[in-house]
């Protein structure tokens, strides 16, 4: 599992990007609707930009540990709101069978 030394920003109610466990879902699972920008879906996409400067890429795995060895999982209604919006790609599964990771719309350099 990859660690990512990264300090997440928190939401008050059901985290975004946390260390509850879910279970893993393939793209074709994720079932949410769209929905309007809110504050909890705001808190994600700012996650997202922190890890993929940390990591320096736009691909970004939905499963990580975190630098105090905490496991962290990508909140799924997150995930797939975030890909109805265009701010990811579409999702696709992994050669496990689930999605294991997500990719930012947006280049975070100029190679990729």
């Amino acid at each position: 599992m990859q660690i990512i030394d990264v300090q997440l920003e928190t939401w008050d109610g059901t985290p975004v990007i946390g260390v509850k466990t879910t279970e893993r879902r393939s793209a074709k699972d994720f079932k949410d609707k769209p929905a309007i920008m809110h504050p909890r879906q705001a808190v994600f996409y700012r996650n997202l930009i922190k890890i993929a400067e940390v990591l320096g890429s736009r691909e970004i795995p939905v499963e990580f540990a975190l630098g105090n060895g905490e496991r962290a999982r990508m909140d799924h209604g997150c995930v797939k709101m975030a890909e109805l919006a265009g701010f990811i790609e579409p999702l696709q599964d992994g050669a496990s069978g689930y999605v294991e990771t997500i990719r930012l719309a947006w280049r975070v350099r100029p190679d990729e």
